[in-house]
């Protein structure tokens, strides 16, 4: 069974790759041949980056579009159209509400960072771009948790079914989140995501898998630009990919583990409004060097 479920992690990671790569390649030649016109068509979608140089939040399209692709065909198969289905719903709900946050944000601006500046914000009457998305992806991620307890058993008790929804609800919104908070640095958003799925790539749970490969073959086809600093995930692609391996957290069967796991990010998440992960990351050797791997320039023991 093993085997088996490894065997079809392979195949979605090999399709999601050449999916990604393909997506990336495409919207890189429709650019490339804009001419004069390359500004507009990229009018808006760039951003500076920690170093102070340009970044393209493109690769976040890119990101999403191809986890998408990756996702779509497991919802043609039986055993795995409630996981497909699921990250569907929430990896497009998550796109969607993170290209609002990236390009509307001047819009509707939020008194501070965080959840503290949007709820500070929403304490004036003020709606931001950023309370937009939460909700959006909170209803998103809803719904998607809906899609997977629909495909259960039947015979489980009620009071169960009701709070495994809401936490698988709280999992996929939450990591869809953390995922975002990782953007921060080349490569550290798709470089945690594919890490966390390679456990999942022999799991029996129908669909479970495949979603696995697909993530990291997402993750491997936008790593390339993301770590020379071209471009970034950004609110789009983050939420789009987090809310995917939210959902292949909440697509296991055991109940306790998915509480932990939304403990733990919940937990992360509130100790992100105090503590800078990259300051974290850069005290820690070994977080260090696998941080800066593979980006150009940078060697494991340097800044």
């Amino acid at each position: 069974m093993a085997l088996k479920a490894f065997g079809k992690a392979c195949v979605s990671g090999v399709f999601s790759f050449g999916a990604g790569t393909a997506v990336t390649s495409v919207r890189q030649h429709l650019v490339r041949q804009g001419g004069d016109g390359r500004r507009s068509v990229a009018s808006g979608w760039e951003r500076e980056s920690f170093r102070g140089t340009a970044v393209s939040l493109l690769g976040g399209l890119d990101v999403a579009l191809s986890a998408l692709a990756g996702a779509s065909p497991l919802v043609a198969c039986s055993a795995t159209r409630a996981a497909g289905g699921a990250a569907m719903l929430a990896g497009s709900v998550g796109a969607i509400a993170g290209y609002v946050d990236d390009h509307l944000e001047a819009k509707f601006p939020a008194q501070g960072k965080g959840f503290r500046g949007h709820l500070g914000a929403l304490k004036r009457g003020q709606v931001t771009s950023g309370l937009v998305k939460i909700v959006s992806i909170g209803v998103g991620s809803l719904g998607a948790a809906a899609v997977l307890a629909a495909s259960r058993e039947s015979a489980r008790p009620a009071m169960r079914v009701g709070g495994e929804l809401m936490i698988d609800a709280l999992l996929i919104a939450g990591t869809a989140n953390f995922i975002n908070l990782l953007d921060l640095r080349p490569g550290r958003a798709l470089k945690a995501t594919g890490l966390a799925a390679l456990p999942h790539v022999g799991a029996s749970t129908p669909g479970s898998a495949p979603l696995a490969g697909s993530l990291i073959g997402v993750a491997l086809a936008g790593l390339p630009s993301d770590l020379r600093g071209e471009t970034m995930l950004g609110d789009l692609g983050a939420n789009a990919l987090g809310a995917q391996f939210g959902v292949l957290l909440a697509n296991q069967k055991s109940l306790p583990l998915k509480a932990s796991l939304l403990s733990g990010v919940i937990a992360l998440t509130l100790v992100s409004e105090k503590v800078s992960f990259s300051q974290v990351i850069s005290r820690n050797d070994i977080l260090r060097a696998l941080d800066q791997w593979g980006v150009p320039g940078v060697n494991s023991a340097g800044a």
